[in-house]
C-alpha cells in the first residue's frame, strides 16, 4: 500500500514515531518550562510527587535533569520498539495525555496571569 495522501498518515511507521517523539519532547519542554515558571511566579501545588520533593527542596537543576533523563530514556524504548504496533499506540496516548496537559497549562497561566 503506497503512501496516504497526508503524509502523517503514511504507512511508515517509523517516521511517525519519529514524529511523535519529536511531539512528546516538544510538549515536555513546554511542561517544564511551566512548570519552573508557576512554581517561581504564581501560588503553585506540584501534583507530581518526585518533582513536588525536589520543588520543595529548591532542587531545581535536580529537576531539570530528572526530566530531561526520564524523557530520553522513555523515548529511546520507543524508538527501539518502533516497529511494533502496540509501541506507537502507546506513543500516541503519551502524546495525547502531553496535548491535555498543555490545554491544563494553557487555562493555568490565564488564570495566573489575571490575577492583581
Amino acid at each position: 500500500m503506497g503512501p496516504l495522501p497526508f503524509s502523517l498518515f503514511d504507512s511508515h511507521r517509523s517516521r511517525r514515531v519519529a514524529e511523535l517523539i519529536g511531539i512528546v519532547w516538544m510538549l515536555g519542554l513546554a511542561d517544564l518550562f511551566f512548570t519552573l515558571w508557576a512554581h517561581f511566579f504564581t501560588h503553585f501545588n506540584e501534583l507530581n510527587p518526585v518533582a513536588s520533593f525536589m520543588l520543595r527542596r529548591n532542587l531545581v537543576p535536580s529537576l531539570i535533569l530528572f526530566k530531561l533523563v526520564v524523557t530520553a530514556v522513555g523515548t529511546q524504548i520507543f524508538w527501539r520498539l518502533r516497529h511494533h504496533r502496540r509501541a506507537e499506540v502507546a506513543l500516541w496516548g503519551l502524546a495525547g495525555v502531553y496535548v491535555l496537559l498543555a490545554v491544563r497549562w494553557s487555562a493555568y497561566t490565564a488564570t495566573a496571569m489575571a490575577m492583581p
